[in-house]
């Protein structure tokens, strides 16, 4: 396709995701635009308009970069009043520098303010001008373009369907390893090489491998703590990176604040949200109690897993269950009981 359209497709796509997606696939462009130090969400919701926090290192200055992500549709321009909110963050926060980037545009109320404020304004048709020059989100071919499905699979979410993709039954079921996963992703460490080596210098163990990573940060993806991002070339073989979401940000926020319980709070929601748990915790209120077996059997019904994996699985599913404060269990293997012993708390 032309550059127009392919620029076209790519407003598309960018306003067809969520809003913290938007703001990821920006994070995205930034990396991309301009090296940073420090690049990540900001962990709260609401913090006073700065959606994305940076910090740039150059030999001559050092900076620190609050972005502000507008997912509007065309006909949506971004006012003089939004600039001046998100002037006071900047001072408020100690920022040096802000920009702000839209899929839409700006009004001329908008653009004086931003003059006036050194603000930098990003709207659709730069946007895109940029994902295009830095083969974001499309695939170049001499004057040819396309999307990159590669790039866009990036942004899936655990599917709402009728059958539950194996993907989506955990497989980790130790959640200080989930923690350490998600820290290390937080610190870096963003492919499961790495996460595996994070993982047994902090734990030091020399048995977690690269594969194990792998589905330990599919289990905080599943929790809403790590995103996809766009897939690397490692040794000649393409690699997953993960990303920490806004939520993700939050939790390691709680933990690195010394406040274990609002982290803990954190977690146990984000397990009644993971689809299969969802729907074994519907039969449990409806049965009161169930056993392994039960699980196992529920499994067999809900996803496309294998009837050997589901055994494997039902393990791991009630080791999630019994995070969550109202269930306590009994027993062992496969008559194993989890029993709702009161109202969720």
């Amino acid at each position: 396709m032309r550059a127009s359209t392919a620029k076209e497709e790519l407003l598309d796509k960018g306003l067809q995701i969520d809003h913290e997606q938007f703001e990821q696939l920006c994070k995205m462009v930034i990396e991309r635009a301009e090296p940073t130090r420090e690049l990540e969400l900001t962990p709260f919701r609401g913090d006073g308009g700065i959606d994305i926090h940076a910090v740039i290192d150059r030999e001559l200055f050092h900076a620190r970069l609050g972005v502000q992500a507008k997912q509007y549709a065309a006909g949506n321009t971004v006012g003089a009043r939004t600039l001046r909110g998100f002037k006071g963050a900047l001072s408020e926060q100690q920022y040096h520098i802000g920009t702000v980037i839209t899929t839409s545009s700006f009004t001329s109320g908008a653009e004086t303010s931003a003059d006036q404020d050194f603000i930098r304004l990003i709207d659709g048709d730069r946007l895109t001008d940029i994902m295009i020059e830095s083969s974001i989100g499309v695939v170049t071919d001499d004057e040819s373009y396309e999307l990159d499905p590669t790039f866009w699979s990036a942004f899936e979410k655990p599917e709402r369907t009728d059958t539950i993709p194996s993907l989506e039954v955990p497989q980790a079921d130790n959640f200080s390893v989930i923690r350490t996963v998600i820290q290390a992703v937080g610190s870096g460490s963003d492919i499961k090489p790495d996460i595996a080596e994070y993982v047994r210098r902090q734990t030091d163990t020399d048995t977690f491998d690269p594969r194990q990573a792998d589905y330990y940060g599919i289990a905080a993806w599943l929790l809403q703590f790590l995103h996809k991002e766009q897939e690397i070339e490692v040794d000649n073989h393409t690699i997953r990176r993960w990303g920490l979401t806004r939520l993700g940000e939050e939790y390691l926020t709680y933990l690195d604040r010394g406040n274990r319980e609002s982290a803990n709070n954190l977690l146990t929601q984000q397990i009644r949200d993971v689809e299969i748990i969802s729907r074994v915790y519907a039969q449990l209120e409806e049965d009161g109690t169930l056993s392994r077996r039960d699980i196992t059997d529920i499994l067999a019904a809900e996803t496309d897993l294998s009837d050997s994996t589901t055994r494997r699985r039902a393990r791991t599913v009630g080791q999630w269950l019994v995070r969550l404060p109202e269930i306590t269990t009994s027993g062992r293997g496969s008559e194993q009981q989890y029993v709702l012993a009161s109202t969720p708390r």
